[in-house]
């Protein structure tokens, strides 16, 4: 059985409940948030397995700074989503690292891209595409300790193997750092010669767009949706 982890700041009941009801896979939520303790969820979710891990321990790890261009803080619930899963619970052949305003429809959504890509290392909305410029996008203050190529995507959904995380681990134990995830995750299986694979279902998990909540399909998954109670509006239709 592979894993889904959702990454949050503070969970959402109606986000709960949805995944409470997978059958599939082992469902883990990752909770940013540590002044408050969330173990209490664990009886109303008997299926989901709560999350907290304090910034200490990703900061001894190396696992930091995935996310400190944009949300200006070294550990962020990504950086605890990937130690989680390369370190402390490694037994996972996949896992699904989704963040809350990801939208999709079911389970079935994700089974069925797993059925397409039983063994590949990234599944990603990333072409690839070397940079050839670090004064374009955010490159010229992104810090690696990696030769060319560099490449880029979006990761607010994505699928990533024990193979692909163990590099991650190995890169944050050497370097006592990570980077951004949006140029880490991609660069990192292309210099561990891994597969990464660009599926059109996740297309549409984009920087920005106004999505139109009436046509979206049951195949995609969508970013950025931050509206929770849209999520169950698009389901219902779809049903």
């Amino acid at each position: 059985m592979n894993a889904i982890c959702l990454i949050t700041h503070k969970p959402n009941a109606s986000f709960l409940h949805f995944l409470n009801a997978f059958t599939e896979y082992d469902i883990f939520i990752i909770i940013d948030d540590n002044a408050n303790k969330y173990t209490g969820l664990k009886g109303s979710f008997p299926r989901l397995n709560i999350i907290q891990i304090p910034n200490s321990v990703c900061e001894k790890s190396g696992i930091i700074n995935t996310s400190a261009i944009t949300l200006k803080k070294s550990v962020s619930g990504w950086d605890k989503a990937v130690y989680y899963f390369s370190i402390h619970n490694d037994s996972y052949k996949q896992v699904w690292f989704i963040e809350d305003d990801v939208f999709f429809n079911s389970e079935k959504t994700l089974v069925a891209i797993d059925e397409k890509y039983v063994n590949d290392d990234l599944l990603c909305n990333s072409d690839l595409t070397f940079a050839t410029n670090r004064n374009d996008w955010l490159w010229r203050i992104i810090r690696m300790n990696l030769p060319p190529p560099y490449v880029c995507g979006m990761m607010c959904a994505c699928r990533m193997s024990n193979k692909m995380l163990q590099c991650l681990k190995e890169y944050g134990s050497k370097n006592k750092t990570l980077f951004f995830l949006e140029a880490l995750f991609p660069t990192i299986a292309l210099h561990n010669k891994l597969s990464c694979i660009q599926p059109e279902e996740l297309l549409t998990i984009t920087h920005r767009n106004v999505w139109d909540i009436e046509t979206l399909n049951a195949t995609n998954l969508y970013h950025p949706m931050k509206k929770i109670e849209d999520h169950c509006i698009i389901r219902n239709r779809l049903k």
